[in-house]
């Protein structure tokens, strides 16, 4: 297979770096001769001199895809091409094998491997591999106390990864650039598919928030409110619905980091209408406990297990106990599922 052509091409330094530009010649009518028109930067020769090999910028690869296969290096006048494998590392790279971290995400690709994550990214992002990409940063994010997507190329270069090339934090940031809505959208509808209901007909689903904390001024949820790391920082608050059979997230929704978690119920259950979700049980802590959510389950016809305080005066879960503590008393009324003693509606 015959190697791509390059374009024409210039060096030119600018500081300490080399940067690779193009042109295309013009015809001047006054000399009668052609010259060179005005020039396009394509890449960065990496390492710092005037030979070495070209990192592509992202707009020459998108109109010239065949590159992405090969590795090209400078040297004196030429350039040298290297095929990458599929694997993203040349042959050269493969006989140079290097040691790696690989444990932990051993044990993260085998629990891949027992779920829908890995086909479903692959269905949605399934461009410059980029569900690779997305599933390296999701191991970078479990295994590192210090989550900063800023370590992460160091982190790459010495941790086997789905996607075995590091990437800088400009190609990061061009990877989430290129995440659009309906594309997470799609994942998360492809997630709800996967969804199965237990022996009672009923899809049980844990719901539960979290705070995230950031140093952004330009995110549209962040404020202000009760932290759940006890830092002092604005933060945005992040909703999830999660399959209680497989574990897996297949909703989520951020609101403002002032707005508390009893505030969510509402609109939680509006866009879970739209997710056209049926026989749904919601199972959430105490924080979701308020009058309004439970009225807001019960209008709606939306089932519920919430942990709720028996200690207000005139408690709805106070009387029914009240109302049923003879069937909880009867022996006959335990549950071998969850060792308690429990009443059933009638």
């Amino acid at each position: 297979m015959p190697n791509p052509k390059l374009p024409p091409i210039l060096i030119n330094k600018a500081g300490s770096v080399y940067y690779v530009y193009t042109y295309k010649n013009i015809w001047d009518r006054e000399l009668k001769r052609s010259k060179r028109g005005e020039s396009k930067k394509i890449g960065t020769i990496l390492g710092g001199q005037k030979e070495g090999k070209i990192r592509f910028d992202e707009a020459f690869l998108q109109e010239h895809p065949e590159f992405r296969n090969y590795q090209v290096e400078r040297k004196g006048k030429d350039y040298v091409f290297t095929p990458i494998s599929e694997e993203g590392i040349t042959l050269e790279q493969a006989r140079n094998i290097k040691k790696l971290h690989a444990g932990a995400t051993w044990a993260l690709d085998q629990i891949v491997a027992d779920s829908p994550v890995g086909e479903f990214l692959k269905e949605c992002f399934p461009r410059h591999k980029d569900y690779k990409k997305i599933l390296s940063l999701a191991y970078f994010l479990i295994l590192n106390q210090n989550n900063n997507v800023s370590f992460y190329e160091s982190f790459a270069e010495t941790t086997r990864l789905p996607y075995p090339r590091a990437l800088s934090p400009s190609a990061v940031t061009r990877l989430f650039q290129r995440i659009e809505l309906r594309d997470v959208q799609r994942y998360f509808s492809l997630m709800r598919s996967y969804l199965q209901e237990d022996e009672d007909n009923k899809i049980i689903l844990a719901l539960d928030s979290t705070s995230i904390s950031s140093y952004s001024t330009n995110l549209t949820h962040i404020e202000y409110g009760k932290n759940k790391d006890d830092d002092a920082l604005p933060q945005l608050n992040v909703l999830f619905l999660v399959d209680q059979k497989s574990g897996l997230p297949i909703f989520y929704r951020f609101y403002d980091g002032n707005v508390p978690d009893v505030s969510t119920i509402r609109h939680t259950i509006a866009d879970q209408a739209l997710l056209n979700m049926k026989n749904v049980v919601l199972v959430a802590d105490k924080g979701y406990n308020s009058v309004k959510n439970i009225n807001d389950c019960l209008i709606n016809k939306v089932e519920f297990i919430f942990n709720v305080r028996l200690g207000t005066k005139g408690c709805l879960a106070r009387e029914l106990i009240d109302e049923h503590r003879k069937e909880f008393a009867d022996l006959n009324s335990g549950d071998p599922y969850i060792r308690k003693n429990i009443a059933r509606p009638r």
